[in-house]
């Protein structure tokens, strides 16, 4: 028979140690890799990405940036959506199942700019339900790195074109060329707005001493005096009249005053209501057309003497333009004074009587 050969302790240390070695070399593996909770529950969560977005297996995965387990398994989805078309399957730590509700939004972030990608959930409310095993987390694709460059690549390339622009314009002021060249190399301006300066300052020295209208308005007290009297009166005068007292009083609080302007009111309506009904003579002078027609032709018919006058036609034309016509009439008017003259001297001489007898 075969004899049995016994294990020395030397051995047995040996043994020991590699076995020891190999078990400390499996969880710094597994703790490297990213796993976490190396004896805990875990149960398994999916959700879906339009894309990876630098995620791989093994990433981790973060509630409320605590890391609470590992990214499964990436695969196409079964899903046509483009907002649905990589499926991540999760591995997570089932202590913290009640945190993960129907209101959790899983999205893919990274660690830094350029760092490595990872996802997070946010925290469920209160009253929503739990997620279950195998249940699916609501996600919302953040802005991709590329896309982000992208952007910082069209703004650096507006800001260079308009460093361009503002280099162009740099120069043409240099040139020259201009109104801002004028206002920042032209002496002139500044020296007027010195001169400028010192009128203003002259200015404030005269108020300063209580000279001038704008000086003896800011320093004389009798101007002070006048217009608190003023504001005195005024409120006086708003007093009377909120206490009933006065003109103005009985103008603002008067209910006859309304009243007299109510029915004024109310007979101007009526006024206008029987004009619109062509009612009373204003009425017919503003609706009846026939009145319109009459004066028309009135109009026309004036028009008509009136070329005729300066035509020199009918009587008041020659009257208005033969000179003969005037002339006689002026002698005619003439003669006709000189006898009233006459007569009145010696009325005897006109108004002698005759008596004949037979």
């Amino acid at each position: 028979m075969p004899q049995r050969k016994q294990i020395s302790w030397a051995q047995l240390r040996v043994g020991l140690l590699v076995l020891v070695s190999l078990i400390v070399l499996g969880v710094g593996i597994f703790f490297i890799s990213g796993q976490v909770g190396f004896l805990s529950r875990r149960y398994t969560l999916k959700t879906y990405f339009a894309g990876a977005g630098g995620v791989h297996e093994g990433a981790e995965v973060r509630l409320a940036g605590i890391a609470v387990g590992n990214v499964q398994k990436i695969q196409l989805s079964p899903y046509l959506e483009s907002d649905r078309a990589v499926e991540v399957e999760m591995k997570l730590t089932r202590h913290y199942q009640d945190q993960i509700r129907a209101d959790s939004v899983a999205t893919i972030e990274t660690e830094g700019l350029l760092g490595d990608g990872y996802i997070n959930i946010t925290r469920g409310g209160p009253g929503q339900a739990i997620v279950p095993n195998n249940g699916v987390v609501k996600s919302e694709q953040e802005a991709d790195i590329k896309q982000i460059v992208q952007n910082a690549n069209d703004v650096v390339s507006n800001l260079r074109v308009l460093s361009s622009a503002l280099n162009g314009i740099t120069d043409q002021i240099k040139s020259g060329k201009g109104s801002i060249h004028q206002l920042l190399y032209d002496e002139t301006l500044a020296d007027r707005m010195n001169a400028t300066t010192a009128d203003l300052d002259k200015l404030l020295s005269r108020v300063q001493k209580g000279e001038g209208t704008l000086g003896k308005f800011m320093t004389d007290e009798t101007v002070y005096k006048q217009t608190v009297d003023s504001l005195s009166r005024l409120n006086q005068l708003l007093e009377d009249a909120h206490h009933g007292k006065g003109s103005v009083a009985k103008f603002i609080s008067d209910p006859s005053l309304y009243d007299d302007m109510h029915k004024l009111m109310a007979r101007t309506n009526t006024l206008v209501e029987k004009m619109n009904n062509s009612q009373g003579t204003m009425g017919k002078l503003i609706n009846d057309p026939q009145l319109y027609d009459r004066l028309n032709n009135t109009m026309a018919r004036l028009d008509t003497i009136s070329m005729r006058i300066e035509k020199g036609e009918g009587t008041l034309g020659k009257l208005s333009t033969d000179a003969t016509l005037f002339n006689s009439l002026n002698e005619s008017s003439k003669s006709l004074r000189d006898f009233l003259t006459e007569f009145m001297k010696n009325p005897k001489k006109y108004l002698t009587l005759h008596m004949h007898i037979f």
